[in-house]
């Protein structure tokens, strides 16, 4: 209820959200309820509110990937992420907005901080729901930096996990796309991530999230390697002042830092991967544009023609 409540008063600025499944999630929440009155929940989350970005199917609201060509677009399954949460007891309360296809172009979402800035994307109805408080735990989707990004804009704790940890299911996607949570605490983010992986485990042919059902302890690195990356020179003074001041906190706390200019492999990898955004975007785009044509072609035979029919995308 409260996030309920929290919706009707932030949404109409936020905008956040696709849809709300208001009744269902009331019935599960009650179900979740009398599971824990008995002793017996289903897991660590059983009875948490969650979103999902509306690339992923759910069987109780449309899915229609931000995308004005889906619109209407209702298959009435589960994601296997999504069939996961569920299993746990998740409550699967609201679809939330993504920007179109999960690419570049956003939607209407702003931040929960500053309406006038951005949420980030391409889960930005995820993070900015977390954000707002509308939910403590959202599933996000990331081929470049589509959890991270706005996870860090809207104020989450987010969790890109190793690719296919999470198993993807039948999502409209290009190969290099990953699930992961966005929360409001390390420990929702770690249960939920965990919950899922226990029951769908990874994609096919990889290697499923694994961990202790518990948080982690913390463990203090000793060293990290400090990039620059091909966005450095894009970068203004304040973000510039306010990385240096985080990496003298850093230095402070006992973590030695190696840069480009200190050691060589560390400049090789800067050249490595100094083309890495448009490595990125075009491997990106040549499978969104074999994606579209496997959704708008009909596949001919021998002897006939396969009717056209709806294509919710190929198990990736």
């Amino acid at each position: 209820e409260r996030c309920l409540e929290t919706i009707a008063a932030r949404e109409p600025i936020v905008k956040a959200l696709t849809a709300i499944n208001e009744s269902g999630a009331r019935a599960d929440a009650d179900a979740s309820a009398a599971r824990w009155k008995a002793g017996r929940p289903l897991s660590s989350i059983d009875g948490m509110p969650v979103g999902i970005k509306d690339l992923l199917e759910t069987r109780d609201m449309p899915t229609e990937m931000g995308c004005a060509a889906m619109k209407g677009n209702f298959p009435k399954r589960d994601n296997a992420a999504v069939w996961a949460l569920r299993q746990a007891g998740a409550v699967i309360l609201a679809k939330t907005v993504t920007a179109e296809l999960g690419g570049s172009h956003p939607g209407p979402t702003t931040n929960p901080f500053d309406p006038a800035r951005t949420p980030g994307g391409s889960s930005s109805g995820s993070a900015a729901a977390v954000g707002a408080n509308m939910v403590p735990m959202a599933i996000g989707t990331q081929v470049g930096g589509s959890i991270i990004r706005p996870a860090a804009y809207c104020g989450n704790f987010a969790l890109k996990p190793t690719q296919g940890g999470i198993n993807r299911g039948e999502r409209l996607a290009t190969s290099q796309s990953t699930h992961g949570p966005h929360a409001n605490s390390l420990e929702d983010m770690w249960h939920s991530a965990i919950e899922m992986a226990k029951r769908c485990g990874g994609d096919r042919g990889a290697l499923g999230l694994m961990g202790p059902d518990s948080l982690p302890a913390a463990i203090k690195p000793d060293r990290l390697i400090v990039l620059e990356t091909e966005g450095w020179p894009d970068l203004d003074a304040a973000t510039k002042t306010g990385f240096a001041q985080l990496l003298r906190a850093l230095e402070a706390a006992g973590v030695s830092l190696i840069r480009r200019a200190e050691h060589p492999f560390v400049e090789i990898l800067e050249r490595a991967i100094a083309s890495g955004r448009a490595v990125c975007n075009g491997i990106t785009s040549w499978r969104t544009a074999g994606t579209s044509a496997e959704c708008s072609t009909p596949r001919p035979t021998a002897s006939a023609p396969v009717p056209r029919r709806p294509c919710s995308g190929p198990s990736r």
